[in-house]
């Protein structure tokens, strides 16, 4: 029998602190943590592009040129974690629980003398690594599974990754205690971001259920303690399975060689049903839009290598698309390859963008819409609209948005326009905003406005909840709708001046004015239900005020059609107005 002073633990889901104490139904499908709730994903560097272009794993002088380089550059702007990537065969040293100590056989130091090289310096690190690999080495010593009585050929796998790596079948007895036993460890030994790849193989070999067993396990051994980064997914019906169990998934093909080929290019207008559903990182952003935003899912749109782009606007277009979608923005370039180019990552105003949990949302999901597709929109805490328009293609192309018919802003209310990258505040129109922009290139634009109105479309959908445009009268692109599902909830981030006691104004359409019921939630706490006036009829754009009690800052207020409600047909607007 396989013995150890360290008893496995099944450690319960930690869920995120405060606001999300309240239970939520069964039908909400989507991870709650501290990282979704954030909205964007972090800034990082890795490993990535020496191990492509050499095809062989990083090597450690190199890896520490690199965290030197990162330290003197970018953590100053919030680039704040390091981490390794793939070319992991040569990770074959193990400790007595079958766990690899570095991330390669020929590095002297192993992750722990990493992690505290990164710490001193006020970074986090991060493990390239999947917690269903199972090493040669510790199946050809038969290691014990720690905490239980089986051992590595107990749990291994009929189908192998490679000849280096095999697979843990989630059917068989003790490969739970295997799976969670190597978060903890990671967890332990001080990385804060996991990044689990080629799980469309895993699903592929072993099913969608057993895929699905280890994902669970997987998010009930880390709670809030490490970041999942679900790489390489299939993603099939909308990411419904990754959408419970990840922070933040691939929603495009790898980087590789980089250029505009991968960042709009490569397969345009394709998609494929399963990994890689998309060749490019736009046409995946598009696509996956929807289940993107606080509480839902961070859309990673892979590596930015700025080295391999043409010219300025397309590394302009490149940090703007990723910090726009909400992705993390996450350094690929070298210290011998991109040290010319630090500036593009160091734009202290896109960035206050992705610290601020921003994320938003194309006007039209429809790839072939090329237009609307390319012009994006969303709204942050203050209020305040984000606006990004794109050029994708090869010829100039006029871009613009309607400030009051598109974003639904009261022209009286706006403050300024201002260019995020030119930084300065930009005159003309009060109504709109057009351009002709070059060939790769984009205009970033905030709008900042005396009135605190918070459009559904650009909220956080989940459970169901989706953008609809099929009623007339709404306000800006659309409206949030197919929300009489039990569990469908729209939330809503807001940002109080001061603490005290604020109306909130909801713009709905319901079934029967007389006889509705939904649910509002503030931070933690369900407050009440909604009532709206009586005698209106059915497909009737009407109001709902509720008083409410806010903090200074920072706001969570969503509805959510709870058991036995009715729920409402379609939300506009939300309102915040100073009692």
């Amino acid at each position: 029998m396989c013995c150890n002073s360290f008893l496995s633990v099944e450690l319960p889901l930690i869920i995120l602190i405060a606001f999300l104490s309240v239970s939520l139904p069964s039908t909400m499908h989507a991870r709650q943590s501290v990282y979704t709730f954030k909205g964007s994903g972090p800034r990082y560097w890795i490993a990535y592009e020496y191990c492509w272009t050499n095809n062989m794993a990083i090597n450690e002088e190199r890896w520490q040129k690199n965290i030197d380089w990162v330290a003197k550059n970018f953590k100053a702007y919030g680039y704040d974690m390091v981490c390794n990537d793939g070319w992991i065969e040569g990770a074959q040293t193990i400790n007595t629980d079958g766990y690899i100590t570095k991330y390669n056989d020929l590095w002297v130091n192993g992750f722990d003398y990493w992690s505290n090289y990164l710490s001193e310096r006020g970074m986090k690190m991060g493990v390239y690594y999947n917690p269903l690999w199972l090493t040669r080495t510790a199946l050809a010593k038969n290691v014990c599974v720690e905490g239980t009585g089986y051992k590595a050929n107990d749990i291994v796998g009929t189908t192998p990754f490679n000849v280096d790596l095999n697979w843990v079948d989630t059917d068989k007895p003790g490969a739970k205690a295997w799976i969670q036993g190597y978060v903890n460890y990671f967890i332990n030994l001080g990385a804060r971001y996991l990044r689990i790849d080629f799980l469309e193989n895993y699903e592929k070999n072993y099913g969608t259920r057993r895929y699905e067993k280890a994902l669970k396990w997987i998010v009930e051994a880390a709670g809030d303690r490490i970041f999942l980064s679900l790489v390489m997914p299939n993603c099939y019906n909308k990411a419904e399975t990754e959408l419970k169990y990840g922070d933040m998934i691939r929603i495009d093909d790898d980087c590789f060689h980089g250029g505009w080929d991968f960042l709009s290019n490569r397969r345009r207008g394709q998609r494929n049903s399963g990994w890689p559903q998309f060749g490019n990182a736009f046409d995946g952003f598009i696509y996956f839009s929807g289940i993107a935003g606080r509480g839902q899912m961070i859309m990673d749109g892979d590596f930015i290598r700025l080295n391999k782009l043409a010219n300025d606007d397309e590394r302009i277009f490149n940090i703007s698309l990723f910090t726009m979608a909400g992705s993390p923005i996450c350094i690929a370039d070298q210290y011998d390859t991109g040290d010319s180019l630090v500036r593009f990552y160091q734009n202290k105003e896109m960035l206050a963008l992705n610290d601020q949990g921003f994320a938003g949302k194309p006007l039209s999901d429809e790839m072939a819409d090329t237009v609307n597709s390319s012009r994006w929109a969303g709204q942050l805490p203050d209020g305040s609209w984000v606006v990004g328009l794109f050029n994708r293609e090869d010829t100039p192309q006029t871009r613009g948005i309607g400030l009051y018919k598109e974003l639904g802003i009261d022209t009286s209310a706006i403050i300024e326009k201002y260019d995020i990258w030119l930084h300065k505040t930009i005159g003309g129109s009060l109504t709109d905003y057009t351009e002709v922009l070059r060939p790769h290139s984009c205009r970033i634009l905030k709008i900042s406005c005396f009135a605190k109105k918070y459009e559904a479309e650009v909220a956080s959908m989940t459970g169901g909840a989706e953008k609809e445009v099929s009623n007339n009268g709404f306000s800006a692109f659309g409206y949030a709708g197919n929300l009489r599902l039990t569990g469908s909830k729209v939330l809503f981030a807001v940002d109080a001046d001061v603490e005290g006691n604020y109306n909130l104004r909801f713009r709905c359409i319901v079934p029967d004015a007389s006889n509705c019921s939904e649910s509002l939630f503030v931070n933690n706490r369900r407050c009440c239900k909604l009532r709206f006036p009586e005698g209106k009829r059915t497909g009737e754009w009407l109001f709902a005020d509720r008083q409410v009690s806010l903090k200074k800052g920072i706001n969570y207020i969503w509805l959510q059609c709870e058991p036995g409600e009715t729920g409402i047909e379609a939300l506009d607007y939300l309102q915040v107005l100073k009692d």
